[in-house]
């Protein structure tokens, strides 16, 4: 999971922003999970709206200093553009300008992106903390995995909840979403279009990481 990054040397706006950046990333985290798992209304409330749209901020506002410090702004921007899209308050533009017929779908998915970046922006704060390097990158691999299982999580039983009987709390989605993505299966069939195609895409996610831990696994017992 590669992260915006400029400067070696931080400058103490970037210091500032970068933990503003991880403890809306963490409030994101926490307040959005909490509307998906517990609240029946897919839409948010004008509270988390309004959080939301501040936390977006930030994170559009650490990309920015990114641009700024980086020593070529233009590729920076460019490698970096993916992380920008995920900042942006979609929900928050789209009812400043009155667009409120969209399908709870997209809406879904423009909820969730704050979201995403926010498993990003916490990924820094665990990398800077374990040493070496080659148990950075295998803690990353560990870190995707596990951050593309919750979100796949959130997603499906936001789209599932009501209407697959089979799904009745998150703790049963959760599961679903892990024996996926580890290539297991699940006996629990999706019923929406969202859940069809989580289940097509979690294992082959699944398929590409995996062989990582298998060859890290293996180089570390050559070595002992």
């Amino acid at each position: 999971m590669k992260q915006p990054t400029s400067s070696p040397h931080p400058t103490p706006l970037r210091r500032v922003l970068n933990l503003l950046t991880l403890l809306g990333s963490v409030v994101i985290l926490i307040t959005l999970s909490h509307d998906i798992i517990y609240s029946r209304n897919y839409t948010l409330s004008n509270s988390l709206l309004h959080l939301q749209l501040i936390v977006c901020l930030v994170f559009v506002a650490d990309w920015l200093a990114g641009v700024t410090t980086a020593e070529k702004p233009a590729r920076w921007a460019m490698r970096n553009l993916f992380w920008l899209l995920v900042s942006i308050p979609w929900l928050n533009i789209l009812a400043f300008v009155g667009v409120g017929d969209i399908t709870k779908q997209l809406y879904l998915v423009l909820k969730c992106l704050p979201l995403l970046r926010g498993l990003g922006g916490i990924y820094p704060a665990l990398q800077s903390a374990t040493r070496p390097k080659s148990t950075q990158i295998f803690l990353s691999y560990i870190y995707i995995t596990l951050a593309i299982t919750y979100l796949a999580a959130l997603l499906f039983f936001s789209e599932e909840e009501g209407v697959n009987s089979a799904v009745n709390n998150f703790g049963t989605a959760l599961w679903w979403s892990g024996l996926n993505v580890t290539t297991v299966g699940a006996p629990i069939f999706a019923k929406t279009l969202t859940g069809r195609v989580l289940t097509v895409i979690l294992p082959a996610l699944g398929m590409m990481l995996f062989p990582i831990f298998t060859i890290y696994l293996t180089n570390f017992v050559e070595k002992k």
